[in-house]
């Protein structure tokens, strides 16, 4: 199967509701300096693609179970520089095992497009896989509040979502303009952190003022919910 990934929260935990590889999709160039070194997940120097599978990278010093990594997450390739370039590769996890991961293409599904490695395999690989994951789970924490999606209520569930797009691409611009104003902190006006926080901190404005919640229809017509603004929303205690 080839093509684009559909537009799902498939495999997401219920309290998230975009991934690493969402994010790096709308900032692929920015995506290894805006997520927090101290979060990474998985890093060697020893990850080998083996000419009989040139999409799975292995490694004998990580167990990338034991580590925490899940599809969607994003993995940084930089070495050998011969077969990366600096500022080095990303590519999305498809699936994990305990001695290696299955990379893919961002956006795309598993075996889409050119491999990582060359067909006589790669030994030698530096690779690192961190995660905004912390800020992901911020970001959907507050559009639950704005929006009263409680997975503790019927019909309002995150599973209840028509369309999770509605959902993902504010999570997605709320998470780097926080990223990007942490990592703009100290510059002057006309750094590049700075004003690209500004720039998305509109986009994400004018996204926030449209966008309307849409619910799956209720089985029972007597419990349908109707669609949910931040106008409509009504948070009690």
């Amino acid at each position: 199967m080839t093509g684009l990934l559909p537009n799902s929260l498939t495999g997401l935990p219920p309290d998230m509701y975009a991934t690493d590889e969402d994010v790096a999709l709308r900032a692929s160039t920015d995506f290894v300096l805006l997520c927090p070194a101290d979060q990474k997940l998985a890093y060697g120097t020893d990850g080998v693609f083996y000419p009989s599978d040139l999409w799975t990278l292995t490694s004998a010093s990580v167990n990338f179970l034991a580590n925490g990594l899940s599809p969607n997450q994003i993995a940084r390739l930089s070495k050998p520089a011969t077969a990366f370039q600096s500022p080095g590769e990303l590519l999305a996890v498809a699936t994990v095992a305990a001695g290696g991961i299955t990379l893919r293409r961002k956006g795309q599904t598993a075996g889409t497009g050119q491999p990582p490695s060359p067909s006589t395999g790669l030994a030698g690989v530096e690779f690192t896989v961190a995660t905004l994951a912390p800020q992901i789970a911020r970001a959907s924490y507050d559009l639950n509040r704005r929006y009263g999606i409680d997975d503790l209520v019927a019909g309002r569930t995150s599973n209840d979502l028509y369309d999770p797009q509605e959902v993902r691409d504010v999570t997605v611009l709320t998470v780097l303009h926080m990223q990007y104003l942490a990592a703009g902190r100290g510059e002057t006006i006309n750094d590049s952190f700075a004003a690209k926080a500004r720039v998305i901190k509109d986009e994400l404005d004018d996204l926030l003022a449209r966008v309307v919640i849409h619910w799956k229809p209720a089985s029972d017509p007597s419990m349908i919910s109707p669609s949910t603004t931040k106008f409509s929303t009504r948070i009690t205690r």
